[in-house]
C-alpha cells in the first residue's frame, strides 16, 4: 500500500477532492476539503500493484481526543480495513470514530476498534 500525504510529491490532489465530494453525505463533515487538509492528519492511499487510488483517512482533534474519518471507492471494503489497520499504528493514543453508516462501522470492526455505543467506536491504546 502506498500512502501519500498532502506535501508529498505526485500527491493525488484532485482524486482526493473529487471522491470527497462523491462522499460527501457519507462522510457528515461540514468542512471545505482544503480546509480538511490543512488541518487535519491526512492521508491518501494507492494500492501499489495496479496504482489504484484506494481513498483516504485523515485524523484530528475533537474534544482533547484523536478522531478518525475517511471515504473510498466503492468495492474497497478489504483495502479500506487494511488502511484503517495500518494508519491506527501511526498513533500512540486512543483514537475514536464516529458513524451512523453499517459499512463503515463494520469496516471499523475488522479493523479492530469496539463499539462504544450506537454510533461510536474506539481503538484504545496498546490494542491491535
Amino acid at each position: 500500500m502506498k500512502v501519500l500525504i498532502p506535501k508529498n510529491p505526485g500527491f493525488n490532489y484532485l482524486e482526493c477532492k473529487q471522491l470527497y465530494i462523491q462522499n460527501l453525505s457519507q462522510v457528515d463533515d461540514i468542512e471545505d476539503f482544503d480546509y480538511i487538509l490543512k488541518t487535519t492528519f491526512f492521508y491518501s492511499f494507492i494500492r501499489e500493484k495496479d496504482n489504484k487510488f484506494i481513498g483516504c483517512l485523515y485524523f484530528y482533534l475533537k474534544d482533547n481526543k484523536l478522531y478518525v474519518n475517511g471515504y473510498s471507492n466503492r468495492h474497497c471494503h478489504l483495502e479500506n480495513i487494511e488502511c484503517l489497520k495500518l494508519a491506527k499504528n501511526w498513533f500512540n493514543c486512543d483514537i475514536w470514530a464516529q458513524t451512523p453508516h453499517r459499512t463503515a462501522a463494520i469496516c471499523l470492526l475488522r479493523a479492530g476498534f469496539k463499539k462504544v455505543n450506537s454510533n461510536t467506536y474506539v481503538k484504545m491504546k496498546g490494542e491491535n
